[in-house]
């Protein structure tokens, strides 16, 4: 009988040990498999950092293309609105002048601009 102890003492010595030993394994490739995924996770949220601030940049380039596109077309306007004011003051100056130098060569007097405006 001391021996089935010694022996049944032996083998549960050794069920443990493997049951240990297949758990050293084990818990290494939990450990890697934790740590990949860590580190997967962590390049994709850099990656995703990447991205935003891509976006980021290309929204800025957006905003300030916009703004100088905005004052380009305000400057057009101005500038159209100012040429419109121009060439109807000269279009007015000539028209005075044809009205004098044509009132000169028959002889005749030139409307006032009372007169004008009437008819």
């Amino acid at each position: 009988m001391a021996e089935q102890g010694v022996l049944m003492t032996t083998v549960t010595f050794g069920a443990n040990l493997t049951e240990k030993a297949m758990g050293v394994p084990l818990g290494a490739a939990r450990a890697v498999r934790d740590e990949v995924f860590r580190a997967t996770f962590a390049a994709v949220d850099w990656v995703e950092g990447v991205n935003q601030s891509s976006f980021k940049i290309v929204r800025e380039m957006l905003k300030r293309v916009d703004a100088l596109s905005k004052e380009a077309v305000d400057g057009l306007d101005a500038m159209a609105g100012s040429m419109a004011r121009v060439v109807r003051g000269s279009g007015e100056a000539a028209g005075e002048m044809v009205s004098k130098t044509a009132a000169s060569l028959t002889g005749t007097k030139e409307p006032s601009a009372k007169q004008i405006a009437v008819a």
